[in-house]
């Protein structure tokens, strides 16, 4: 939309529901709210049984921003290039379809092999890795990485720097599996269609109940418009894990806090300073026809004591079961009396 332009509140809930855990995230912040939530942690792993083994998890955070990133690579690439990128696709299918019809581990060496697939990455492990008896992942991302940068060699590998931690010190690994997926190549494959771009919204509320400073971490700066993907300085960190990251140019943050909230902590200053602040009043106009008049009167008489952080949010006036009688006696008289 541009500035001229607005949106019912019917069309933004369709467009927020259709869109949501794809190009929309929405969160909540708490007290407890953490790092490891937030963008990458180590969670224990159930379904390995009795043993006890964690596994590297990535936050909601991060899993819209590599989404978002990915779209913005193919928005860049020429129809060509999305051919050729489509035909890696399609070998990696062709290879995992023959691992599923052995129905049997693929021995990458003699001494590691391919034990699981899940939907992001081949599960793998040693013969004598105590360690690692429930595998460690092979993300697909990392060995399309290697197609795209036309990868022969393992000192390829190791002079990437768009991969993970693990792809560069498992190289070799990585390189053995990456060779037996060229082999499914097709000869052809149909001509590609250019990828739109496309923007990506994560929504925090409460944004303010959290620890800012822990749960934002290295985010302080790579939020900042010149230091995204396609800014004028774009910066990539590596993760405790080792993993690149980058924030897209095309990954929206829009954050909720009541203001009036005295108890809550003051944002940090650091991050203040990286968003734009819109204030929301009660818009009058989008309340039941039939509760404006008395919205719009109480909202008056608290201006007059009071400011706007004390005014009454159209919130409690909106829906379809609304009966004045509960939200003023329920909602309206109690908060006042607060």
């Amino acid at each position: 939309l541009t500035s001229s332009e607005s949106i019912s509140y019917d069309d933004a809930l369709k467009v927020f529901n259709d869109n949501l855990n794809n190009q929309i995230e929405f969160i909540t912040f708490h007290q407890n709210y953490s790092y490891e939530d937030f963008i990458q942690g180590l969670r224990p792993d159930t379904a390995n049984g009795s043993a006890l083994t964690f596994e590297k998890k990535d936050g909601v955070f991060k899993r819209i921003a590599d989404r978002a990133y990915g779209n913005l690579n193919l928005a860049d690439k020429a129809p060509e290039e999305l051919s050729k990128e489509a035909q890696f696709d399609e070998a990696l299918e062709e290879f995992k379809d023959s691992i599923l019809d052995t129905q049997d581990k693929y021995q990458i060496n003699d001494a590691v092999y391919i034990f699981e697939i899940d939907e992001e990455a081949f599960r793998y492990t040693g013969t004598n890795w105590e360690k690692h008896a429930n595998g460690i992942r092979m993300k697909f991302t990392d060995l399309k990485e290697f197609y795209r940068n036309n990868v022969k060699t393992r000192k390829d590998i190791k002079n990437l720097t768009t991969i993970s931690g693990l792809a560069n010190q498992h190289a070799t690994y990585y390189l053995l599996v990456y060779e037996a997926i060229l082999k499914f190549l097709p000869a052809q494959v149909e001509q590609q269609a250019k990828v739109e771009r496309k923007n990506y919204v994560i929504i925090i509320d409460e944004i303010n109940r959290a620890n800012i400073s822990r749960v934002f971490g290295e985010l302080i700066t790579l939020i900042e418009d010149d230091k995204r993907s396609h800014g004028k300085i774009p910066m990539r960190v590596t993760l405790p894990s080792g993993d690149a990251f980058v924030v897209p140019s095309n990954l929206y943050i829009i954050g909720t806090m009541n203001t009036a909230d005295k108890s809550i902590a003051l944002l940090d200053i650091a991050l203040r300073r990286r968003f734009e602040f819109i204030a929301m009043y009660p818009d009058d106009m989008i309340v039941n026809d039939e509760f404006r008049e008395i919205f719009i009167a109480i909202n008056k008489a608290i201006l007059q004591r009071k400011n706007h952080d004390f005014t009454i949010g159209h919130a409690y006036f909106m829906g379809e079961d609304c009966k004045l009688e509960k939200i003023i006696n329920n909602k309206v008289i109690p908060l006042l009396m607060e």
